[in-house]
């Protein structure tokens, strides 16, 4: 049996909602005030983005401890191109720095290892579809 992996949103007011892990983990997110939200917090696709990064370095991490290589220090950015006619990104640039006590070499590999096992990044190559229900509530 597949282990389910889950999200929870709710709606604040305006554009602000509340999104979370169904464990003990919250984000608000809202819209830029030039968008008529409040900005108190990152937009979904924001956060999207920021995802990405987290999750390369949570995997990279991972693979390095579990290859014994002493990380010394890591970023990741990320930054994509979104017209503003369009919901849409593309060109997505992830920008990875390691500096770890190891060759150079085993640095890489170690990447390589993240890039196959990153599930945010398998999201954002691999398209996957997604099954939309609605349900209308009347009051």
């Amino acid at each position: 049996m597949m282990a389910k992996v889950k999200a929870h949103a709710r709606w604040v007011e305006n554009t602000r909602s509340i999104v979370d892990n169904t464990r003990t983990h919250s984000i608000v997110l809202d819209v830029e005030t030039t968008k008529g939200g409040t900005d108190s917090g990152p937009t979904a696709l924001e956060l999207s983005l920021t995802s990405l990064t987290g999750c390369a370095i949570t995997i990279f991490a991972d693979v390095a401890k579990k290859s014994k290589i002493p990380l010394t220090k890591m970023e990741v950015e990320v930054e994509a191109d979104k017209s503003p006619d369009s919901p849409v990104i593309s060109n997505v640039n992830l920008k990875v720095r390691i500096a770890g006590k190891a060759r150079h070499e085993l640095l890489e590999a170690a990447w390589r290892g993240t890039e196959a096992n990153c599930p945010v990044l398998f999201i954002f190559k691999e398209s996957i579809p997604v099954k939309v229900e609605t349900e209308i509530i009347s009051e």
